[in-house]
């Protein structure tokens, strides 16, 4: 540490780290404000990581400073200038290894709370999943407000409070856009190599339930994620070309004639046969008997 860490500075850490003393933090350089903490081991390893089945009440970040990081193995591709993070959510035991040579990096430790409400301008539903050492690009502008960050507290006569909580709130979203935004032009292929696998099971399962939810799930997605990214590639919503889909597939039937009205409702997943010939005259102007007729007729 770069100075003897006072009482309440060790309480803000503890609100944000847990459980650790200053002893654990004797290798490590601390930088703190009311929402956001970043540790960087300096000479060693922090004792509280290295300890097994610890755990955070914060969602946790590490960003690598190098490619010669060596506690996460690279499971993703890095755009140019791009750095490694990852992200673990809060109270999942964990333990980082010890080697005989500890790896540099900054570990970013976001108040829940501070990091949730500002995740909705991201995603409006909480993920289904944890994070676990969920891995992102994190972009040079936000290793940027990291360093800006740490200068600041640095520099005590420059560390106005009201400063580095915006310094946090930037540095938050910059996270979150690593891991909610499409900047990485490899990811966007990604999408759309998934936006066509998504529209081949809705082809395979026109006739069950599909919800946004499940089909964003496949993906690995959040739902507003999926749904823009969906419609950046159709042109429609999911459940809009979902629909369109199933008046196709009943088209289809009905110039087959080979099977009643109630039979075709419910082969295209329709509830009623009220629903589906509403729908149905809705999106061709025709009811479903009136438009049997025309093609057999033709």
């Amino acid at each position: 540490m770069k100075k003897n860490i006072s009482k309440n500075e060790l309480a803000k850490i503890q609100e944000l780290v847990g459980k650790v003393s200053a002893e654990d933090l004797k290798y490590v350089d601390a930088f703190v404000s009311d929402c956001l903490g970043i540790f960087i081991p300096s000479v060693g390893f922090c004792q509280y990581a290295i300890r097994a089945g610890h755990t955070h009440p914060s969602y946790s970040f590490v960003v690598f400073f190098t490619e010669e990081q060596n506690f996460l193995k690279t499971a993703i591709t890095l755009p140019d200038g791009h750095y490694l993070g990852a992200c673990l959510s809060p109270d999942i035991p964990h333990q980082e290894e010890e080697t005989d040579t500890f790896t540099r990096y900054a570990a970013l430790f976001i108040d829940q709370n501070f990091f949730k409400r500002l995740r909705l301008d991201y995603i409006t539903t909480q993920p289904t999943q944890p994070y676990f050492w969920l891995q992102f690009p994190v972009s040079p502008d936000t290793m940027t407000d990291i360093k800006r960050f740490i200068d600041q507290c640095d520099r005590p006569e420059r560390a106005a409070r009201p400063f580095l909580n915006a310094l946090a709130e930037l540095i938050t979203h910059g996270l979150l856009r690593g891991l909610y935004q499409d900047d990485d032009p490899s990811q966007q292929v990604a999408a759309k190599l998934d936006v066509a696998a998504i529209i081949d099971y809705m082809e395979d399962h026109f006739s069950e339930k599909l919800t946004v939810a499940a089909l964003a799930r496949k993906m690995g997605l959040s739902p507003s994620q999926f749904t823009r990214r969906f419609k950046q590639e159709t042109g429609f919503s999911p459940m809009d070309y979902f629909l369109g889909l199933r008046i196709k597939k009943a088209q289809k039937l009905l110039r087959s004639g080979s099977k009643t009205m109630t039979e075709i409702a419910q082969d295209c997943g329709f509830g009623s046969t009220a629903h589906f010939s509403a729908t149905f005259r809705k999106h061709t102007h025709l009811s479903p008997t009136d438009y049997q007729q025309l093609y057999q007729k033709t």
